[in-house]
């Protein structure tokens, strides 16, 4: 099973289960999370887990409906929901040689959907920074 594979795996299975455990294990230690919902990118593998917790407990119907993968690049596409707004986006992905997260950037429409999520995470990220 290739480095990718194994990601891919395990991610799928992380955000299914909610096991944020196992989606700390495959985040390296210098990752980064870049957001349409944060001014500057949030670094190293805390930072980049914490916020992907938050995310989890905020998005509803999560459900992944395309994948591209290019070598450790990678592009999952999904739909979910944030209270009354559908959310349409991508994560996209760049692994290391190890097969562990370096860069995931989040690019989500529409606008007002965006928007429900930056207000949703400003407190949850909150409450998990207290």
């Amino acid at each position: 099973m290739s480095n990718t594979d194994s990601f891919l795996k395990k991610w799928h299975q992380a955000v299914q289960t909610g096991d944020m455990e196992l989606l700390h294990s495959i985040i390296a230690e210098d990752a980064s999370l870049l957001s349409p919902a944060f001014w500057k990118p949030r670094v190293g593998r805390d930072k980049v887990a914490m916020v992907l917790k938050a995310v989890s407990d905020t998005f509803q119907e999560l459900t992944y409906t395309k994948e591209w993968v290019d070598g450790n690049e990678l592009i999952l596409e999904f739909n979910t929901r944030v209270g009354d707004k559908t959310i349409k986006g991508i994560d996209r992905i760049t692994l290391n040689d190890n097969g562990l997260l370096t860069e995931i950037e989040v690019l989500i429409r529409p606008m007002n959907g965006l928007t429900a999520l930056a207000a949703a995470l400003d407190d949850k990220l909150k409450a998990l920074m207290a």
